[in-house]
């Protein structure tokens, strides 16, 4: 669908840091199973530190809170996507204390090793779409081989702007986050992707790439332009425009085109992780609220509601955990938390929308990005004929959302559909969760962050192997 006509993105003079009164960490924000509180009621806690530990051997990433304050409970919470997992409940302080050991790294010669095991106690997962664990991610492209690494500037939902805040402001860690991921990956080449339309994001872009250049002379990096439309970052719509190939459900990237693709704000995470030994634990993410929308940056885990609360949006209006297309709407946005991979929430005014039977105008099937016949799998699945509707590619929906936006008949095609090809996608056994194991180590989990188990600087006489080294920096590079 073309959003090339929407209103262009307003560079905002102040990003609103948000100082919640509360947060609710989810220890499962990720792909794969919940992290273990390693924290209890009535600790004292401090912003960046580890409250969720992936078990031994477990698929998961760890949690990290932005607040300093006290853990008021640990309970079992429902998320409006349907999962269920333990949460962590901190009430903050107010006195923004953060963890000593939070500081920048004094060099950045790093083994391979090391700034994998950086990432993954970072707790960084991909911040734009399944929230698969980047360390991970990393893992299997290595395993494929890949040559490409490409990042995902195209946030092409409608009014959301939160990736494109964080390349105007932030383009030099998007970038430099890229370059070590990609000598962690062995990949050769990183390309950017974004939309033609972005002159300001452009211009931070290419002043970003042409010094990463020449500290990762190695690294063939280049721009890549895509059309302002949605949904264009999709992956299988990413490896049909860069490398002309169609792309079944159960393809990847990596097995296909020799590419593995990561969010712009995931790569800004990296490098933060690496650069200041800052966790994952907050994020920028958009209040889209009609003329009131803007972004602001939020500890993971605050409230849905006080996010709402920075605009100017009636509170009897639908909220949307997420955006207008994609996200869910929820009923108490008090105790919905923002997660790892929410980007924004969205104020819709509540209509009544005209219910019809279906007129059978083929508009859902004109707007469908995968060609689906959005009605006709619809109407199968209210029959119950899930293996017609299988047949008619049902599984391949995305949950863009188009078919229901677009629907004259106000008939919620997508959210049927959607929740029919969620349920139908099953763990391959060759999947990541089959090939990657978190391993506690000697990690001193509870009262520090987990990003202490690595060196701040080489020490003289410890010698690192040419082959292992990703960001081999003569002399160290001062951050």
């Amino acid at each position: 669908m073309d959003f090339s006509r929407r209103y262009p993105q307003v560079r905002e003079i102040l990003l609103e840091r948000i100082n919640p009164r509360r947060v609710i960490l989810p220890m499962k924000m990720h792909y794969g199973v919940p992290c273990l509180p390693t924290v209890e009621v009535g600790s004292r806690v401090k912003a960046g530190q580890c409250v969720g530990m992936p078990a031994p051997h477990t698929f998961a990433s760890p949690v990290h809170t932005g607040i300093s304050g006290t853990v008021t409970a640990i309970e079992t919470i429902k998320l409006p996507n349907g999962i269920e997992t333990p949460a962590v409940f901190i009430e903050n302080d107010m006195k923004r204390a953060v963890l000593e050991s939070i500081v920048p790294r004094k060099t950045m010669n790093l083994t391979s090793h090391d700034a994998v095991g950086i990432i993954r106690a970072a707790g960084i997962c991909g911040m734009g779409g399944e929230g698969i664990p980047t360390a991970a991610k990393i893992s299997r492209a290595r395993n494929y081989a890949v040559d490409d690494l490409l990042v995902n500037c195209l946030q092409s939902e409608p009014f959301a702007t939160s990736d494109l805040m964080i390349v105007n402001e932030h383009s030099g860690y998007v970038v430099y986050g890229a370059a070590a991921v990609a000598r962690a990956c062995g990949a050769k080449n990183i390309k950017i992707l974004i939309s033609h339309r972005r002159k300001s994001e452009l211009k931070m872009l290419e002043g970003s790439v042409e010094r990463a250049a020449r500290d990762f002379p190695d690294l063939n990096i280049e721009i890549k332009l895509f059309r302002d439309r949605f949904p264009q970052g999709y992956y299988r719509l990413v490896g049909k425009a860069l490398y002309s190939v169609d792309m079944g459900p159960n393809d990847t990237l990596e097995g296909k085109c020799k590419a593995v693709m990561f969010n712009c704000a995931t790569m800004y995470s990296c490098w933060a992780a690496l650069a200041d030994n800052m966790p994952l634990m907050e994020r920028v993410v958009t209040v889209c609220a009609g003329a009131d929308t803007h972004n602001v940056l939020a500890p993971i885990g605050t409230p849905v509601g006080e996010l709402i609360a920075t605009s100017t949006a009636p509170t009897t209006d639908k909220i949307i955990w997420g955006n207008c297309f994609t996200g869910i709407a929820i009923d108490n946005p008090e105790d919905t938390p923002i997660i790892k991979m929410t980007s924004a929430v969205t104020v819709v005014p509540k209509t009544e929308v005209p219910r019809t039977p279906c007129i059978h105008c083929g508009l859902c099937s004109e707007t469908c990005p995968m060609s689906l016949s959005p009605n006709i799998v619809y109407e199968m699945l209210v029959q119950g004929l899930t293996q017609k509707a299988a047949e008619e590619g049902g599984r391949d929906c995305i949950a863009c959302g188009t078919c229901s936006y677009i629907c004259p008949a106000g008939i919620d095609l997508a959210n049927k559909i959607a929740l029919f090809a969620s349920a139908g996608r099953v763990i391959e056994e060759n999947s990541l969760l089959h090939n990657t194991k978190f391993d506690t180590g000697k990690f001193d989990i509870g009262e520090v962050s987990l990003l202490e188990e690595y060196p701040d600087e080489v020490k003289p006489d410890e010698k690192i192997p040419k082959d292992g080294l990703i960001l081999p920096f003569k002399e160290g590079k001062p951050v």
